[in-house]
């Protein structure tokens, strides 16, 4: 296994309108790993993963990817593949349409992104809208777009926000043997999820960030423990908690 670090963050610091909510975050992400990155709802994962994508910015700290800052290295993102917890589209463009983008940005012939799609499961949405898609549709779509090209780009790295979200068992089956492909192929994986059973199988490392009032923290990062559903009511869950409370 290449223990390179694949994405860095270091001393990640974020406050929005002056309420800090991310302190001093710090985890690394190996190569040729799948990492699980994992909290509750608002604990800033989301807000971790768009700072790694150079879409918010950093109060303070160091984001890198492949040792290139994504603040400043128009680089960073040359072998990337995202998919948001909310994944948007242009209004009118149709499935068929954003699969042929995707492949014009990364410069690949027309008639190779085409004998591709023509042979995928999507084929059969080529001229639904996609913002009519339903969730798990438009995050299954925004993955395809990164697999056409990583024919062309050995050793992909995947950032994913809750990709489970809105998928049936099958699908989020289909996706789980995908993530473990990428990882036989060479690849990388930080993942946000909510589903931790889906971990407990995928996941080589874990990271777990809790919502405190001066921002959130890291309580865990390392190597996957026997039990993460364990490991998580034993950091989030107080003994005298109540769901209505």
């Amino acid at each position: 296994m290449n223990h390179i670090n694949t994405i860095e963050v270091k001393n990640f610091t974020k406050s929005y309108r002056g309420k800090k909510v991310i302190d001093d975050v710090s985890f690394q992400v190996k190569g040729n790993t799948i990492h699980g990155f994992i909290g509750p709802n608002g604990a800033g994962k989301s807000t971790t993963l768009n700072a790694l994508m150079s879409l918010t910015l950093a109060d303070s700290g160091e984001l890198l990817i492949e040792g290139k800052k994504t603040s400043s290295d128009p680089t960073f993102n040359e072998n990337v593949g995202y998919v948001p917890a909310e994944p948007l589209f242009p209004t009118k463009m149709k499935v068929k349409e954003y699969v042929e983008f995707c492949g014009l940005l990364r410069d690949i012939p027309s008639s190779k992104v085409n004998k591709i799609f023509n042979n995928s499961s999507l084929f059969k949405l080529a001229n639904q809208r996609c913002t009519d898609l339903s969730t798990g549709q438009k995050k299954l779509l925004q993955l395809f777009g990164i697999k056409i090209y990583q024919t062309e780009f050995q050793k992909m790295i995947y950032i994913l926000d809750e990709p489970f979200n809105g998928l049936d068992p099958t699908k989020r089956s289909l996706l789980a043997n995908e993530i473990k492909k990428i990882k036989n192929e060479g690849g990388s994986v930080l993942i946000s999820t909510h589903i931790l059973s889906d971990l407990q199988e995928l996941a080589d490392d874990i990271t777990m960030i809790k919502p405190e009032e001066r921002g959130s923290r890291i309580v865990y990062t390392g190597p996957k423990t026997a039990d993460i559903q364990k490991t998580y009511e034993q950091y989030f869950i107080n003994e005298n908690q109540e769901l209505f409370a």
